[in-house]
């Protein structure tokens, strides 16, 4: 019976990683509670147990890491039992804890869980488990994973991962604190290249347009992208997206948006863009550029905002949105502050 290591956990997918300390919680005789839902900077699993009348909680936050938890990770994690009133909070890592890490710990209830210990616990609770993960697959498949490299990056965390259709198309959406994935919907490990469709930098990511069946992801630099979203628990990734906000904030980020049809008008912290989600064109005006807002229209006619920009000219443009009078204040704000 091949007993488990430090070393093998750390070649374990990070969504697999949280799967067995669940298992293993069970096998304590804990009640687990999975989740893939950020609040602050995530947790992965909620255990309680309760005897006679006597009730424990902890959080557990899952750390697949090769290089060694800092202190920064306790001090970060060491709230959550205050604002979540839980009795205290566990983190489980495949490597080990430094030891600034772990006087800080030991001064606020956070328990440790490093590779070996873990190791140990497993081949208590779970032992031989690891060899029929590992048998179901062939010798070339187990080469071929170890050729690919993962996807995640020194610092980079599991958010949130939920099921949506980008366009027509079924994909699985991963929010890290770095990227956002989408993947096929397969049975394949999520760190291996080849599964992710398209990946969007968080820092990238300029907002999100939400309405009542869709969102629609605002992303890119010099020149934006909409994509369309669907998805059943779309109020969760919005959390989490919410959540991500100050990664992106500090760069170009949404302040309204307006959709008709496949029509989109956008206005950010640095420009206002219209584009067309279908084809991608679009047509955007620097807010350092534009030298009059108007609205146009009466009672029997639909208003409409122009706005006049600066640029070899003068160039009027008309812009086709839900409600002129709050977007007129908006540019007039945010170009005053320009």
């Amino acid at each position: 019976m091949e007993r488990w290591s430090s070393g093998q956990l750390q070649d374990i997918d990070p969504f697999e990683f949280e799967k067995l300390l669940a298992q293993l919680f069970r096998k304590m005789g804990y009640i687990v509670e999975e989740t893939q839902l950020s609040h602050d900077r995530g947790i992965d699993l909620i255990i309680k147990i309760a005897h006679f009348g006597l009730s424990h909680t902890w959080i557990v936050q899952a750390k697949r890491y090769r290089e060694s938890v800092g202190v920064k990770a306790i001090r970060e994690y060491s709230s959550l039992r205050y604002r979540d009133r839980v009795d205290g909070v566990i983190i489980a890592t495949t490597s080990n804890f430094t030891r600034e890490a772990q006087e800080e710990a030991a001064e606020h209830n956070v328990k440790l869980i490093d590779g070996n210990l873990l190791a140990e616990m497993l081949n208590h609770y779970l032992p031989g488990e690891n060899e029929s993960s590992q048998n179901t697959k062939t010798p070339d498949e187990t080469i071929k994973d170890r050729e690919t490299s993962t996807i995640l990056r020194r610092g980079e965390e599991i958010l949130a991962k939920e099921p949506v259709k980008l366009g027509k198309e079924k994909l699985i959406m991963v929010i890290t604190n770095k990227n956002l994935f989408f993947k096929k919907e397969s049975n394949a490990i999520l760190s291996r290249k080849e599964n992710v469709e398209l990946s969007i930098r968080s820092k990238d990511l300029v907002g999100v347009h939400v309405e009542k069946q869709y969102l629609f992801l605002i992303a890119g630099q010099k020149n934006l992208t909409v994509y369309p979203l669907s998805a059943k628990r779309k109020e969760k990734i919005v959390e989490v997206l919410e959540n991500l906000r100050p990664e992106y904030v500090r760069t170009e980020h949404l302040i309204v948006s307006s959709r008709k049809s496949s029509s989109m008008t956008i206005l950010t912290n640095k420009r206002v863009v219209q584009m067309d989600i279908e084809s991608g064109t679009m047509n955007d005006v620097m807010l350092s550029r534009i030298v009059e807002i108007e609205l146009e229209g009466g009672f029997l006619k639909k208003g409409r905002l122009l706005i006049s920009e600066s640029s070899n000219g003068i160039n009027k443009h008309y812009l086709e949105v839900d409600d002129i009078i709050k977007w007129k204040k908006e540019i007039e704000q945010i170009v005053k502050v320009s």
